[in-house]
Parts: C-alpha cells; structure tokens; sequence
C-alpha cells in the first residue's frame, strides 16, 4: 500500500512539475510588433508591421511555433518574410503557423538577443500572435 502512495505522489509532482515547465516555456519569448508604413489601394487599407521575437529566458531557443491568433489577413505568402512556413503549401493562409528561419534555428536565439520578420496586413491594426512548441536543445 505504501509503494501505491509513493508512486502516486512521485506522478503527482511530476505532472505539476511538466505542467509549471510548459507554462513558464512560453513565456521565454517575447513578441513586439510596431507599425512601419500604411497605405490604400482601391479604398482597401494595408499597412506594414515589423515583429521583434525576442528570448526573456535562460536557454537558447532553436525553434518555436509562431500562430496568428486573430486579424491576420494576409493576401500571400510573400506578404511574410524572415519566418519559414510550417506547412510549405498552406491551403488557408490566415491560419497558417510559422517557426523560425534557418539561420536563427542553426546558431539559437540566445538569451536577451532577438530576431525580427514582417508581414503585411489587410486594414490598420496588427495581428494577435501566440508562440508554443520550443525547441531548447539542439
């Protein structure tokens, strides 16, 4: 019967344990957008933003997943650079998730160093981002 409670505390930590890692992760990245130019075209408003990634945390961060949340009306693929594509063909471009390019996955974005990409964006305000999935170790 000991053993049962022993095993069922050691469990117990552990899932809090994963469960404390998997939230404080996330937040090792910091993302920063400002507004660089707007314009219309044909009464349709578009404007510019650059996005600041930058690392808060302690470890190298080799990858991440970076999800538009809300407002991302893109209008093409090349409507974002300085971010690779998860999926190379997207079928629906306002949902498609994004990680790092190749020359920050190679080295790490190292602590308190940051990276920038760009998109442009249909209307006046910037889009919502989330980031997950981390890759710490190399």
């Amino acid at each position: 019967m000991m053993i049962k409670q022993i095993l069922l505390i050691t469990f117990m930590i552990a899932m809090f344990s994963f469960a404390v890692y998997g939230d404080n992760q996330s937040m090792q990245l910091t993302l920063s957008q400002m507004k660089n130019s707007t314009w219309t075209d044909q009464d349709v408003t578009y404007s510019i933003w650059v996005v600041s990634v930058i690392n808060t945390g302690t470890s190298n961060v080799y990858d991440a997943i970076i999800t538009p949340e809300s407002n991302f009306q893109i209008q093409r693929k090349s409507d974002v650079w300085k971010l690779d594509f998860v999926d190379p063909t997207p079928k629906d471009l306002q949902h498609a998730k994004f990680h790092f390019p190749s020359y920050i996955s190679q080295s790490g974005l190292s602590f308190n160093t940051s990276f920038t990409f760009g998109y442009i964006n249909k209307g006046s305000e910037s889009a919502t981002f989330s980031v997950c999935d981390l890759v710490l170790t190399k």
